[in-house]
């Protein structure tokens, strides 16, 4: 067959370079050490099973090969092993009956096609058993998809209230990946029907949704690898004795009551929990919000808001500045030192600093 017989475009050489990044991503993970952890194993057999998918389709499609000899159903191993990874990502203990139900429709699959294979049947026969598969892999990823959200939730609920001894995985980027994981589903629905509609196989109509479903998979792969180190930097920082952060220096009129909730919430690393606010401790000292908010103002010379901050800069700095912590990420600090995001992180800390964290760090 000549190179000019060959089906290629632009659509084929994009699903190529994802193919290509699959496995880029598995090189990445199985070489650096940072990354070598459980949960990371199933991004990359996530990816893995995507990319050989993709890659069966785009030899058939290019017509460098007319047909496969035997196709793998590997689109229904792609959701099961991101839903392991969801489990390991947010330290679910997970049953084996699940796991087993999780991958038997990819073994119910194998089998359909190794009968299509090898048993002569009809060729009306033959579509109408894979536009049925076809059917059946979409209620299936919509299926783990909702029991992903449905774990996320459960997760969100049980983790509510803050725990200085257990730490909270991020899970927005999931839920934002998943909500469009099931939109990208209604459009494969839509092209299935139709493809029936006209009674047609064409793969060209299948383009668009391939790239999306490449690039929405690969950006959850490496979105997932890297808040895995996050999670991991983590657990390491937490594990670590981090010096005591001193109280600042307050007027020699500051209140008894103010210096006693200082100390605390220095003492007990209250200032750790992003959740916290003025309801927590002025419940914690029995005192109105308003009162205790007039306290802070008064005696720290600044808000409540920035004063906790104050706290939180002040025991990312000593992260930032220690050679022990230099290969931490800076995001981990962040989030160790009490910050909800990175963005918070960056603009508490240049208000406090006039500096980033990173041109902080470089300076030690």
């Amino acid at each position: 067959m000549g190179s000019q017989d060959l089906n290629f475009n632009i659509f084929n050489i994009i699903i190529l370079i994802g193919i290509f990044q699959g496995f880029v991503f598995t090189g990445i993970v199985f070489c650096n050490k940072n990354y070598r952890v459980i949960p990371n194993y199933f991004l990359v057999f996530t990816a893995l099973s995507l990319s050989f998918n993709n890659l069966q389709y785009l030899l058939i499609d290019i017509k460098l090969v007319e047909k496969l000899y035997f196709q793998i159903p590997f689109e229904f191993l792609i959701m099961p092993m991101f839903y392991v990874f969801v489990e390991k990502y947010l330290k679910i203990k997970h049953s084996i009956k699940t796991l087993v139900l999780l991958f038997i429709p990819f073994i119910s699959s194998l089998i359909l096609r190794l009968i299509i294979k090898f048993i002569s049947i009809s060729e009306n026969l033959r579509k109408i058993l894979l536009t049925l598969e076809e059917y059946l892999s979409l209620i299936f990823s919509v299926f783990i998809i909702s029991l992903i959200l449905y774990q996320i939730l459960n997760y969100e609920k049980r983790r509510k209230d803050f725990d200085i001894k257990k730490i909270k995985a991020k899970t927005k980027w999931l839920k934002q990946s998943l909500i469009i994981g099931i939109i990208t589903c209604l459009s494969w629905l839509f092209v299935i029907q139709d493809n029936i509609a006209r009674f047609d196989n064409d793969l060209a109509k299948y383009y668009p949704l391939w790239i999306i479903i490449s690039i929405l998979v690969y950006w959850i792969v490496f979105k997932g690898i890297i808040e895995t180190r996050i999670i991991n930097q983590r657990v390491e920082i937490r594990s670590k004795n981090i010096d005591i952060i001193t109280p600042n220096k307050v007027s020699i009129v500051s209140s008894e009551l103010f210096l006693e909730i200082e100390k605390t919430i220095i003492d007990e690393k209250l200032y750790v929990n992003p959740n916290l606010n003025l309801e927590l401790i002025a419940n914690n000292f029995n005192v109105s919000i308003s009162h205790l908010s007039k306290i802070i103002n008064k005696n720290a010379n600044q808000s409540f808001t920035d004063f906790i901050n104050g706290l939180r800069v002040k025991r990312a700095k000593k992260m930032l500045s220690n050679p022990e912590f230099k290969n931490y990420t800076i995001e981990a600090i962040g989030y160790e030192s009490g910050f909800n995001s990175k963005s918070n992180f960056y603009s508490a800390f240049k208000k406090e600093t006039q500096n980033t964290p990173s041109a902080f760090r470089s300076k030690f």
